[in-house]
């Protein structure tokens, strides 16, 4: 049976809507309800306080949608989500929060595209998943680098790396509404420049990439979310968008060189993908093609086009989660397994394979296919089984802000007390991608003095606590050299396990 285009299914739902509701389905052609960037008919991307303002519009125009404030960027504005639901509060079912524009000013589309979306959802076409699904949009998650013209926050920190220490205001504020909200699946979307001036592009080469999606790849994500996004939610995701006539693929890791090999996406918590995954959630990204510069176009830097790419993806993202919410809930109701892994890394494919990838010739626009080595093989290596709690016994006026700001539940001791723990040596290690090895581990009795942490690790958080505090973990907070310079080759770490152990795969 033929699959029918996501574009030719919203045109059939907006007539079916229309006919059912009268002039109230008017409402999202509204001129008062027109986006900031249709108001100024595609000539700028929105700024800050426009897409602010709008969504107040939405809020003003039906009690369907609320908004509320999240926290606020370094120069002090409102980081705010529009959540958006129909019947009774409290009723059990399916979550989908969606950010944009994580990346300000560079990747401006996905912030446009879910103002658009918040219409469709509040009056329009979109209006009957409000009654299965709650939905919440974050269209600016930074909005200084929107209003500066820069990727980066005020700071000029890229905060989409930032969610290991969790340092700048933005990315607190992301890591807030996954607390508030708890949400089932999460969409990141973003866009990816074809012309890269400082690295492909000087190479003499563009990508043609229209649209990528990736999973919550870090192995800390519960296997069986792993394997529910990966096997059958991403692709159908990549069918929908396909069937609404773009080219879509699963993400290939940034090319800067036409000599580098090729991954899929990073595998840290670094990133709001993974950290979002690794709560147990069904977590992705979106990355739609951001034109050239250097090419002529109707709108905007092509800002017309971008919006309707991005707006494929969100409602194919929408309509896929949607229709599968029942099983969606049952497997995130499933308990997921005691094991798992801390480190992962990419590795060759056996036999050094290849793969073919289109490259456009920047000169020329000609298409032409490249080889690269094959690197998207992950391999990962101590897994741990999740321990009781954790004692930290030392450093805890620098591990606090990290716990807050990750939403970690701790406890401070008001007295010595005697545990018993797994006491850990690791060796140093000077490269923050490698393995960390261990010297030598032993269950032992310790008394801990005043003052130590106690994190009981049986909690949401608990995964993301031994991911970022386990010097062997990929994601660890002892991979950054401030750190980094707390391990001691001479003594067991601070950080003690309630008891736990660790294997190798093998």
């Amino acid at each position: 049976m033929r699959r029918v285009p996501v574009r030719i299914l919203y045109l059939l739902t907006c007539l079916l809507c229309l006919s059912h509701a009268g002039t109230d389905a008017l409402a999202d052609h509204s001129p008062a309800l027109a986006t900031p960037l249709e108001q100024n008919e595609f000539k700028r991307i929105s700024t800050s306080a426009e897409i602010s303002a709008y969504l107040d519009r939405v809020v003003a125009a039906t009690p369907l949608a609320r908004k509320d404030v999240l926290g606020s960027s370094v120069r002090g504005l409102p980081i705010e989500a529009l959540v958006l639901r129909a019947g009774a509060a409290g009723d059990e079912r399916l979550r989908i929060l969606i950010t944009g524009s994580q990346h300000g000013a560079a990747e401006p589309a996905g912030g446009e595209a879910l103002l658009v979306l918040a219409r469709d959802l509040a009056f329009g076409a979109l209006r009957p998943l409000l009654d299965d699904v709650e939905v919440i949009l974050l269209p600016n998650a930074n909005p200084d680098g929107r209003d500066l013209g820069q990727r980066s926050n005020a700071h000029h920190v890229n905060i989409n790396t930032d969610f290991v220490l969790a340092r700048e205001p933005e990315t607190r504020a992301l890591q807030a509404a996954l607390l508030r909200y708890v949400p089932h699946a999460v969409l990141d979307s973003h866009e990816s420049a074809v012309l890269k001036r400082q690295s492909l592009g000087r190479e003499g080469y563009l990508t043609d990439f229209e649209v990528q999606f990736e999973i919550a790849n870090n192995p800390g994500v519960p296997s069986h979310l792993r394997a529910l996004s990966e096997n059958h939610l991403l692709p159908a995701l990549l069918a929908a968008v396909s069937a609404d006539g773009y080219t879509a693929h699963r993400y290939i890791g940034e090319i800067t060189s036409i000599r580098q090999p090729v991954t899929n996406g990073g595998l840290t918590l670094r990133n709001f993908r993974n950290s979002a995954g690794v709560q147990g959630i069904l977590s992705f990204l979106v990355e739609t093609r951001l034109d050239s510069s250097e090419g002529s176009y109707p709108t905007w830097r092509n800002i017309a086009v971008r919006n309707e790419r991005q707006l494929s993806c969100l409602r194919a993202f929408l309509a896929v989660m949607h229709e599968r919410r029942g099983a969606l809930l049952a497997a995130l109701a499933a308990p997921s397994a005691n094991e798992f892994p801390l480190y992962a890394a990419y590795h060759a494919e056996p036999g050094d394979t290849t793969v073919e990838i289109a490259l456009r010739r920047r000169a020329t626009s000609t298409l032409e296919w490249l080889t690269f080595r094959d690197h998207r093989r992950v391999e990962v290596a101590d897994v741990v089984s999740l321990p009781a709690s954790y004692l930290v016994t030392a450093a805890q006026d620098v591990l606090r802000p990290i716990l807050d700001a990750q939403g970690i539940e701790y406890t401070r001791l008001d007295a010595a007390r005697e545990f018993t723990v797994q006491a850990i040596r690791f060796r140093a290690q000077t490269d923050p991608t490698a393995r960390i090895a261990v010297f030598d581990s032993q269950l032992t009795t310790l008394t801990v003095p005043p003052g130590t942490l106690l994190v009981n690790l049986d909690q949401a958080q608990g995964r993301r606590t031994v991911l970022l505090l386990d010097p062997r973990s990929s994601s660890s907070v002892f991979r950054y050299p401030e750190f980094a310079a707390l391990l001691d080759e001479e003594r067991a770490h601070f950080i003690y396990p309630v008891p736990g152990g660790v294997r190798d795969l093998p």
